[in-house]
């Protein structure tokens, strides 16, 4: 979400675990956009291998609100005299952000053989305006060979893979072959198509619990716990019954549930208006400053009730937390403009100089956009803040509809949100040699009293970190931001989606007390 945007212009049994994976692919989309997956491992039913395609259904909600549903279809398949067991899992998801819908639909097919060894997968997200993002590989021997497409641009890969890792679709054989009982834990590895890499996947089994489903009724089904190493740090449950069918599921995301539900339910209209996430994830503050982005300093007092509050709220270039107990820290943040400083450190920073599938700057727009910010000038502080201005003004039309789109695509289109703003200008900065990251966390909103989820941007000028947010073009930022973490978005580090983790497990009970303004 961007709220500086905002600021400026005001039962059918189901036996799918690995449906949710989906579920929660596009709830990081959203997240990605909402400044806007499968913590769940897949469970597929495949049954024997004489079965018709086995189809199932799930229903999505947010913070009790339905917002969308997904289907899985399993075969099995003889194919040049082996057996392949083919899997297709949909979703398709629609909110609102700030008033404006946001719709994605994602897709992911994948092969594999009975034992679990995967053979090929093709996965797409689709969230229009934006340009489908696609992924697709196939196994060759030892390698898997990957292609992937993010704003229209192709790029390919290559990832060994060790005889140990399983297909996504693996989980639900794995368990009904060796059952869960209370107390007892499972854990393997399985390849997940949409981040291209290896996670390391373990299951606890709690104890049988009275667990309510979608039409209100209760079974009492053994919570399983689930963790992925792709996305530490967000609590899932699973609820199965005795024949290891999910039947219903939780996240420490925004109330994320999921539900087991027939076809006809899953295909019910979304009754009312959709949720806005972006509204409802806002944090209030009492008795709100004004021109808060203009002001030398701000204090604040943070409580995480669910959290270690030092832990979740790092020490910067433009704040410092002081632990006042486990879950409170006294953040005090102070303004930080660019300034002229030819020798930006460079060399000391060159993973943040390169182009990424998300920061394409080698694309000709890009640099033509860099150039034109640029004006010729070979200071980088001076770069940087004509920059941020040149977003600002440029990038006219402000959409709340795509969750997140690459620099490429910005630079063709010259609209979108927070993000999009902040990809552009990061690629921007690269192409004129400038080492630039994306900062996530909070931004206040004069006209709203509260602070929501944004995303900014960082350029390393004069040995440090300077913050730009292209959706204020203020040459800098002032006390009205709040850092969480940051992110190069590079193709081979941390999935991008680490970077929101920190502010979505306390986004929800997140509390903020000004304690001093200074002007």
């Amino acid at each position: 979400m961007s709220l500086a945007d905002s600021h400026q212009h005001a039962a059918q049994p189901h036996k799918d675990i690995g449906m949710q994976r989906r579920h929660f692919l596009s709830l990081m989309a959203v997240c990605f956009g909402i400044f806007g997956f499968d913590l769940l491992a897949r469970a597929q039913n495949v049954g024997p291998a004489t079965s018709e395609p086995t189809e199932q259904w799930q229903v999505l909600y947010l913070s009790g609100q339905r917002v969308g549903y997904g289907r899985s279809i399993v075969t099995r398949e003889q194919r040049a005299g082996r057996t392949l067991i083919v899997s297709r899992v949909e979703e398709h998801l629609a909110i609102r952000r700030f008033g404006q819908q946001l719709k994605i639909d994602s897709l992911t097919r994948t092969e594999e053989t009975p034992d679990g060894q995967l053979v090929s997968f093709n996965y797409e997200m689709n969230n229009p305006p934006a340009q489908s993002t696609k992924s697709s590989g196939k196994v060759n021997g030892s390698k898997l060979e990957i292609e992937t497409i993010v704003g229209g641009r192709p790029k390919t890969s290559t990832v060994e893979l060790d005889p140990q890792v399983k297909s996504p679709a693996y989980q639900d054989r794995f368990l009904k072959d060796n059952p869960l009982k209370p107390g007892e834990t499972r854990a393997f590895k399985a390849f997940i198509p949409e981040f291209a890499k290896v996670a390391d996947i373990k299951i606890i089994a709690d104890d049988y619990r009275a667990t309510k489903l979608h039409d209100g009724s209760e079974r009492k089904l053994l919570k399983l716990k689930v963790e992925q190493s792709l996305v530490p740090g967000i609590g899932v449950r699973v609820y199965v019954d005795d024949k290891g069918d999910a039947l219903r599921s939780e996240a420490d995301l925004l109330g994320m549930v999921t539900y087991s539900v027939s076809k006809d339910v899953a295909l019910q209209a979304i009754a009312g208006e959709e949720l806005d996430v972006a509204v409802g994830t806002l944090v209030k503050v009492e008795n709100p400053p004004v021109n808060l982005h203009k002001a030398k300093r701000a204090i604040y007092k943070i409580s995480t009730p669910e959290a270690d509050a030092s832990q979740v709220i790092p020490t910067t270039e433009t704040q410092t937390a002081n632990r006042v107990s486990e879950h409170v820290v006294e953040l005090t943040v102070v303004a930080l403009s660019a300034t002229k400083n030819v020798d930006s450190g460079n060399k000391k920073q060159p993973q943040y100089l390169g182009e990424t599938s998300y920061l394409q700057s080698k694309d000709a727009r890009v640099q033509e956009h860099a150039n034109k910010a640029a004006l010729g000038s070979e200071d980088a502080g001076t770069i940087a803040t004509r920059m941020e201005k040149y977003i600002l003004t440029e990038l006219k039309k402000k959409n709340f509809s795509t969750a997140l789109a690459s620099a490429a695509e910005v630079a063709k289109s010259m609209e979108g949100d927070c993000t999009e703003h902040a990809c552009l200008l990061a690629a921007m900065l690269r192409a004129k040699q400038i080492p630039s990251r994306v900062a996530v966390g909070l931004v206040y909103a004069d006209k709203l009293g509260a602070f929501g989820g944004h995303m900014w941007t960082e350029a390393f000028i004069g040995g440090k970190w300077v913050p730009l947010d292209g959706t204020l073009g203020l040459g800098g930022i002032g006390p009205g931001h709040i850092k969480f973490a940051d992110s190069d978005l590079s193709d081979d580090g941390p999935t991008p989606v680490s970077a929101f983790l920190p502010l979505l497990n306390v986004l929800s009970n997140l509390k903020i007390e000004v304690v001093k303004v200074e002007r």
